[in-house]
C-alpha cells in the first residue's frame, strides 16, 4: 500500500470515526436492559444476552456489572473456589426476618461511635446530611423520585428501638421495609445495606446515629 493510500485511509476512518460513535451512543440510549433476566434490546431491532443480577438492592445494573455484586480478585490472588450452596461462614450467618417488628428487641452489638460516623459519612451523609436531618446534597433530587432521605432527628427515629434502626438500615428505609424483607422490591433510593455492609459495621452506624440523636 502506497503512502498516499495510507493517508487516505487515516482520513476516512477520523470522519467516519465520530459518526460511528455517535450511532453507537444512539443505540445504547434506546436500548432496554432486564436485570431479572439479562435480556437486552437495542431499538426493538436487536435482542442478546447480558448476565442477570436479580437482587442489586436500589442499585440498578444497566449495561456494566457492579464490582460489590461479583466474585473479584485482588492482585495476585489466586481464584478462590465457591463454597457449596447452603454452607455456613464459621463467623455464623445473619439472620433473616420477615418483618420490621421482628427486628424491634434485638440488641445493639458495637457501640464503636467512631467507626460509625466514618461509615455514616461515606454510605448515609450525602442524603441524610451532616446533621442527620434528610438535607444533604443529593435531597434536593429526590424530591420527585421516590421517599425522599429522612429526618433522623425527628421524634419518629429517636422512638424507635436500635433494633428497628438496625432492620432498616438493612432493608433501605421505612417506608418499603417491610416489603423487602417478604421479597418485594423497593422503590427508595436508598440501598438496602444488608448487601453492602457487614452486621458489625451497621451496628456502628446505629451507635453513632443512637448518639448522635438520642431516644431510646
Amino acid at each position: 500500500m502506497s503512502l498516499s493510500q495510507i493517508k487516505r485511509a487515516r482520513l476516512l476512518n477520523r470522519r467516519w470515526l465520530p459518526l460511528a460513535v455517535g450511532l453507537m451512543a444512539i443505540m445504547f440510549a434506546l436500548g432496554c436492559y432486564d436485570s431479572n433476566t439479562g435480556d437486552a434490546n437495542i431499538g426493538g431491532a436487536i435482542n442478546f444476552k447480558l448476565p442477570a443480577f436479580p437482587e442489586t438492592g436500589s442499585n440498578r445494573v444497566q449495561v456494566f456489572t457492579e464490582m460489590h455484586y461479583q466474585p473479584s480478585y485482588r492482585t495476585q490472588e489466586s481464584p478462590r473456589l465457591l463454597p457449596p450452596d447452603g454452607s455456613v461462614p464459621i463467623t455464623g450467618a445473619e439472620v433473616v426476618y420477615a418483618s420490621i417488628d421482628e427486628y424491634k428487641n434485638l440488641v445493639r452489638t458495637s457501640s464503636d461511635v467512631v467507626s460509625g460516623q466514618k461509615l455514616f459519612t461515606v454510605n448515609c451523609q450525602v442524603c441524610h446530611g451532616q446533621n442527620l436531618d434528610g438535607t444533604g446534597p443529593a435531597a434536593a433530587y429526590m424530591v420527585t423520585n421516590g421517599p425522599v432521605p429522612a429526618n433522623l432527628r425527628l421524634d419518629l427515629t429517636k422512638n424507635s428501638t436500635d433494633g428497628e434502626l438496625f432492620g432498616l438500615i438493612s432493608c433501605g428505609g421505612r417506608y418499603f421495609c417491610n416489603s423487602v424483607l417478604q421479597g418485594g422490591e423497593s422503590q427508595s433510593p436508598m440501598p438496602e445495606f444488608r448487601r453492602l455492609l457487614s452486621e458489625e459495621e451497621r451496628w456502628a452506624i446505629v451507635a453513632y446515629i443512637r448518639g448522635a440523636i438520642g431516644g431510646q
